[in-house]
């Protein structure tokens, strides 16, 4: 690619921004002390035996990282962050085998997954939207405190949050280009690596398989026949490249886990086997076996809670730092919140943009009675949306990892945690662009006042995850 194309004029905002976050969450994660996350010291545990056992995967029973109070390690889901945070400290640890020099190596890793999320959202966004509209969405994702935090410890949902944004970097190139061979092996790369993240990012995975086959049978301009030989040729060279990448962990999950290709019930014995009494699986307290219904287990609040569990949710995932007890002023976090719930009720202006067949409103005016009256007919054409699949596709993206949440704290462990579902920050911030923007076309008619809405919005949010860090983080690790 020549230079003169990386580098422009018009490009400089989204170097700025991109460079931006790459300073910002570098700095915070050299910041944070050691366990500066939840369970950070059960992660780093795992790539620390990566570390110090080059080519030896670790089995999730391995004493050495097995945690005395649960039970269980890491080392039972996916280990792919860890394996790259091993990289890093094999590299650092060149110059110095210093605790803290391994950790901070550690976490130059979830660094970088995070930075590489930024640069396919902000791609993302400028397809999406153009220029002005494009930054402001990605202004929201990748400056919002909750998914910069992702980046400042040891951790798997930052791998998770830059597959994540592969994917939907690659269904916003569908929507511009097609299916190419360029996006198939895009889309491919990124499930591969959803794979061996985070379990809560898995709704990615599905909903690619559904938007892909849905566009090439129904969408394609092409007859019956070569739409199903288009669908089996690149959905094949899609699935090898994912299974290539991916399908290793599982396989070696069936094999030393007696076919259970996930880790999770070998995971659950393990726990009741080694895990002190108080916290085995078979007597661990979850709202299920105290027959809670769902209002209760929502509204349910916790001596330490300031909020009850779902205002815990939301406001995790706007931004709760350290072992999610370092909090952002309560004001900042109301506005946050307010911001994005308008935004998000407005989607309501865009209903029609999520049909799947395409639809054309003409207006007539005609006399009755010599009154003047506008009569609108709508009508479906036989095409089909890709716009409408797109928004279906983001819609249940952001559904998915929620469901899997609520099902997870309700039977297994009540944590209010909100990075449980930060997959879901990439179409909700989708929505909120898209509701702002319908809202300004409805009462703003002068399109410089809605640039400017945008650039201000944007500015005024980078601006916010900057003082999260200058004035709730450092003061909170400097007390």
């Amino acid at each position: 690619m020549p230079m003169k194309k990386i580098w422009n004029k018009e490009r400089a905002p989204e170097w700025g921004m991109l460079a931006l976050v790459f300073l910002l969450v570098l700095a915070w994660s050299l910041t944070a002390p050691k366990g500066g996350g939840p369970d950070e010291p059960m992660r780093y545990d795992v790539a620390k035996y990566l570390y110090e056992h080059p080519g030896k995967l670790p089995h999730g029973e391995e004493e050495s990282i097995r945690n005395a109070t649960w039970g269980i390690s890491y080392a039972f889901y996916p280990i792919l962050s860890y394996m790259i945070s091993a990289v890093f400290m094999w590299i650092a640890g060149i110059f110095s085998t210093s605790e803290m020099v391994l950790l901070h190596a550690a976490r130059l890793a979830d660094v970088m997954f995070i930075t590489i999320a930024a640069w396919f959202v902000i791609q993302a966004g400028k397809k999406l939207f153009g220029r002005e509209k494009g930054l402001f969405f990605s202004s929201l994702v990748i400056f919002m405190p909750g998914f910069l935090y992702m980046g400042t410890y040891v951790n798997t949902d930052s791998l998770a949050l830059m597959a994540a944004a592969v994917i939907l970097y690659a269904w916003v190139c569908y929507l511009e280009e097609g299916w190419s061979w360029k996006n198939c092996v895009l889309l491919a790369v990124g499930m591969g690596i959803c794979f061996l993240s985070y379990y809560n990012a898995y709704g990615w995975i599905l909903w690619s398989f559904f938007f892909f086959c849905l566009t090439v049978l129904l969408c394609m301009e092409k007859p019956v026949g070569e739409r199903w030989k288009f669908l089996f040729s690149r959905g094949l060279v899609i699935a090898g490249i994912t299974i290539l990448l991916a399908g290793w962990w599982f396989v070696r999950n069936y094999v030393i886990y007696d076919g259970d290709i996930l880790g999770r019930n070998a995971s659950t014995l393990c726990a009741e086997l080694y895990a002190k009494d108080a916290y085995k699986p078979s007597v661990h307290v979850t709202p299920a076996k105290l027959g809670w219904s769902l209002k209760d287990f929502f509204l349910y609040q916790d001596p330490g809670w300031p909020h009850n569990w779902l205002v815990m949710v939301v406001v995790s995932f706007i931004g709760l730092f350290g072992k999610f007890d370092i909090y952002m002023p309560e004001t900042a976090s109301k506005i946050y919140i307010l911001f994005v719930a308008v935004g998000i009720l407005s989607v309501l202006l865009m209903i029609r943009e999520f049909y799947w067949h395409r639809r054309s409103v003409t207006v007539q005016k005609t006399s009755v009675n010599g009154e003047k009256v506008k009569i609108k007919t709508v009508r479906c054409s036989r095409e089909w949306s890709k716009k409408g699949f797109f928004n279906l596709m983001m819609l249940a993206s952001l559904v998915t990892p929620v469901i899997l949440f609520i099902v997870y704290a309700y039977f297994n462990d009540n944590q209010a945690q909100g990075r449980y579902i930060m997959s879901a920050v990439y179409p909700v911030m989708y929505f909120v662009a898209c509701g702002y923007g319908k809202l300004l076309e409805r009462f703003v008619k002068n399109e410089k006042i809605r640039i400017w809405f945008y650039r201000i919005s944007s500015g005024l949010w980078i601006l916010g995850a900057v003082l999260v860090y200058l004035r709730v983080i450092i003061p909170a690790y400097a007390a």
